[in-house]
């Protein structure tokens, strides 16, 4: 057992809690944005083949508490075509963290973040109505970028504000589909090899930061609550992903 705890095969994993910490910091005040800065974060001190596995434990454990409050007001039919398009795209998804090399990976998913937070500054307007292929299309890339990168609430996030449902609807349907997405991942991501029992030590370590970090930010939340998340949440992403995208340039030159 203390071999499958032990944390001397990871680099920087005091670094790696600060970051994942403000993550959950964010998450806590605004209720978005765990998973895409902390793994934007950690891939500037970690592979992608270690990040991505550990984000998406940590933002699945973190999303059980939600579930029970979500079903009820989720929208089933709209959850049911995410999961649809996201069965075509989560393994294409995992089949570019397997094969896509670790600093070609980083620029991408930095790319990936900096362009949906840019989307996401616009505020983009709400449609008159929904339409099924484009929610399975979004569900796709949300599938692809949740195996590849841990990145998938983003597309879903974007394309949510421009349905005609409200807030608490969108917000449940979203709980429930990256639980479902992350969950699909992770037994993937095992079947592959790429979990294994080397996890268990970063995964504790960065647990308690995790915790942590929502409590404060929830705490927060109610001392000075947001009009919108867009103030907090997508600087700090944006500067992540720039600072990624300098990284993995400076790196190719």
């Amino acid at each position: 057992m203390a071999e499958l705890l032990s944390l001397s095969h990871i680099e920087h994993l005091e670094l790696a809690a600060l970051l994942v910490a403000v993550a959950a910091l964010v998450r806590g005040y605004t209720g978005f944005g765990f998973a895409a800065i902390a793994i934007t974060g950690l891939n500037l001190i970690w592979p992608p083949q270690l990040s991505v596995p550990v984000i998406l434990l940590l933002d699945l454990i973190g999303t059980l508490g939600l579930l029970r409050t979500a079903w009820p007001l989720a929208h089933h039919g709209l959850i049911g075509r995410f999961g649809q398009g996201a069965l075509v795209g989560i393994p294409v998804g995992l089949t570019l963290l397997i094969q896509l090399p670790e600093q070609y990976l980083k620029m991408a998913i930095s790319c990936a973040v900096l362009l949906m937070s840019l989307l996401l500054f616009r505020r983009p307007q709400v449609s008159a109505r929904e339409y099924p292929w484009l929610t399975r299309a979004v569900g796709s890339l949300s599938g692809a970028f949740t195996a590849a990168a841990s990145v998938g609430g983003l597309p879903v996030v974007c394309y949510l504000l421009t349905v005609p449902v409200s807030a608490a609807v969108q917000r449940a349907s979203m709980v429930i589909f990256l639980a479902a997405t992350d969950l699909l991942s992770l037994l993937l991501l095992y079947a592959s090899g790429i979990i294994d029992a080397r996890l268990i030590g970063p995964l504790l370590m960065l647990l308690v930061p995790t915790l942590v970090g929502v409590q404060l930010g929830q705490w927060a939340f109610h001392v000075r609550r947001p009009q919108s998340f867009h103030p907090v949440a997508l600087p700090v992403l944006t500067l992540l992903s720039v600072s990624g995208l300098g990284m993995g340039v400076y790196k190719l030159l």
